[in-house]
């Protein structure tokens, strides 16, 4: 800060052997105006003080104490504006904590400070010792909690409200209720001398914590020196947007925890619903993640100028972590189908052929009685075994078609065996063996879902949508239903539910679609199938980046930045 000074020039050395060291340091004498004009101003701000008529000594004097004192305040006032604008652009409380005591300490000529947050219930509240600066020494310190006492200084203030502004530490009177604890000055050698303690409170006066500077030094190289009744009051105020600022960082994180918490449980939910797939939707956020932050450290090429900050890359943590949840919206028994026809059915099945071969061995005894023949063991045993092996022929192709890979050729034609065979129900009626919603399952080329149950396992897409939609979300992650939406979509317009188009998916949604597919191979534990090693599924990934499925560019930082390690590693 510079203060300039103009008054007539017989009286300059006169005026100027009265300035103190602060003012001989900032005044800038002129030679604008009148000869017995006396002005002070500073660039910026203009004119501060003056007078036309030549004051006396005395009075330029005056004039230019005024003037300084003046100017610090406006200089104050700015700096004041600049730290609440600073503080008010930070939403992470550690970042802030560090804003605040860098930003105060200057304002101050502080050499060093600390904060103290207020932490715990009612009935059991602590102060925190949360961050500390120090500009002449650098020790390690640690975040630890002691009780809120009116015997040490920052507990004192805490508990009063009231703030403290000590010339020497070490001459605390013997009769003040507080004492200062000189253990960090013995452990680093340093010497603790003026020390400016304050509340730091919300809007409603509740105290958040407390700030404490140390130390004011006029300039580098200066002795420590009081804090003044002006560095008090700036205190305050600077006490008072740093509380509000906390204030929003602790509401912030509240709500962070919040969602969090939300997030977890609904993942919980999701994976109690399908426990088929534990564990999918946390490592398809892992990939995720890894993929945007390798498009972070990509400076050229399609995704360049593509970054992702802090807040965008929870909101693709958050998407990736419930991107499935519209499963609990999906029946169980199609949800965790393993085969084309479930156990029960299975069973179901497999009896009646048994049936059939008792009853036709049945049928053949009584014919055989019927027309006059004698009972004959070896042709009845031949009978039996014929029998019995029909029916083993018939039960090994239903065992058969009932795996959801790839339907053999063979297979599907010996189903047709199986039309039209019936046995007698407990009705006496005759039925079918198998019904034809079964054979239709049975005969399902690929996979174990028929075309009705794929369609209703896609559905969870858009149960997804619905209810992410339902949630409030803060500013900076809205567009997670967005997101989860279109994981399922394709490049080529062929994905699902809404066949987008490519200009249409997110880059963060085709991030997504290439992690989701990658997890789907490589997983080790789908009951109904094998994981598919690595180097097979990564051919797979750019076989279908070569279709125009998947993203080619996304897909080869995948690769390159070898993403994919955070889930599997090379050899597996």
């Amino acid at each position: 800060m510079r203060l300039t000074v103009a008054l007539p020039l017989e009286h300059r050395s006169s005026v100027e052997a009265r300035f103190p060291p602060e003012l001989r340091r900032v005044v800038e004498w002129t030679d604008i105006g009148p000869a017995s004009d006396v002005s002070i101003g500073m660039a910026g701000r203009g004119r501060l003080a003056g007078c036309a008529d030549w004051p006396g000594v005395e009075g330029a004097y005056s004039l230019i104490q005024a003037g300084f004192e003046r100017s610090k305040d406006l200089r104050s006032m700015q700096r004041l504006n600049e730290v609440g604008a600073a503080l008010a652009s930070e939403q992470n409380l550690d970042r802030l904590l560090d804003l605040i005591l860098t930003q105060s300490r200057g304002l101050l000529s502080a050499e060093a400070g600390s904060i103290y947050l207020v932490v715990g219930d009612d009935g059991a509240k602590e102060l925190l010792f949360a961050h500390t600066q120090n500009a002449k020494v650098s020790l390690p310190y640690h975040r630890f909690k002691m009780p809120i006492s009116t015997s040490t200084l920052a507990g004192f203030v805490a508990s009063t409200g009231d703030p403290l502004n000590i010339p020497d530490v070490y001459r605390i009177a013997e009769s003040a209720p507080y004492h200062f604890n000189d253990s960090f000055d013995r452990q680093a050698r340093y010497r603790t001398v003026s020390m400016l303690v304050v509340p730091m409170q919300d809007t409603e006066g509740e105290i958040l914590g407390v700030i404490q500077w140390i130390n004011r030094v006029e300039d580098d190289e200066g002795a420590p020196v009081p804090f003044l009744a002006e560095h008090q009051i700036l205190a305050r105020s600077l006490a008072a947007q740093a509380g509000v600022a906390v204030k929003n960082a602790q509401l912030r994180s509240d709500i962070e925890a919040l969602f969090e918490g939300f997030v977890n449980a609904s993942v919980t939910a999701i994976e109690a619903r399908d426990p088929v797939t534990s564990g999918h939707s946390g490592r398809v956020a892992d990939l995720t993640v890894g993929l945007a932050e390798a498009v972070n450290l990509t400076p050229n090429g399609l995704y360049g100028p593509v970054s992702f900050n802090d807040r965008q890359l929870r909101e693709i943590r958050y998407a990736s972590l419930l991107h499935d949840f519209g499963k609990v919206g999906v029946r169980e028994q199609v949800l965790v189908k393993a085969k084309k026809l479930d156990s029960q059915r299975m069973e179901i099945i497999l009896q009646r052929l048994r049936q059939k071969q008792l009853e036709d061995a049945l049928i053949l005894l009584q014919e055989s009685w019927r027309g006059g023949q004698h009972f004959d063991p070896v042709h009845w045993d031949s009978i039996i075994r014929d029998r019995q092996e029909e029916t083993e022929r018939l039960m090994e192709l239903v065992r058969r078609s009932n795996e959801p890979s790839v339907l053999p050729q063979d297979v599907a034609e010996g189903l047709g065996l199986l039309d039209g065979l019936s046995f007698t129900h407990w009705n006496g009626e005759s039925a079918h063996i198998v019904h034809p919603d079964d054979l239709a399952c049975l005969r399902i080329k690929k996979g174990s879902l028929s075309e009705g149950e794929r369609l209703e396992i896609e559905s969870h897409v858009t149960h997804t949508f619905r209810f992410l939609q339902q949630i409030p979300w803060t500013r900076d992650l809205k567009d997670i239903p967005e997101i989860a939406y279109a994981h399922h979509e394709r490049l080529t317009g062929r994905g699902y539910p809404r066949q987008l188009g490519a200009v249409e998916i997110p880059v963060q949604s085709r991030a997504m679609a290439i992690s989701d597919v990658f997890d789907a191979l490589t997983a080790r534990d789908r009951p109904y199938k094998a994981a598919v090693p690595l180097e097979k599924s990564l051919a797979i990934l750019e076989d279908e980046a070569k279709e125009g499925q998947l993203d080619a560019q996304l897909l080869g930082l995948f690769i390159e930045a070898k993403v994919f390690e955070r889930t599997v590693r090379h050899g597996a």
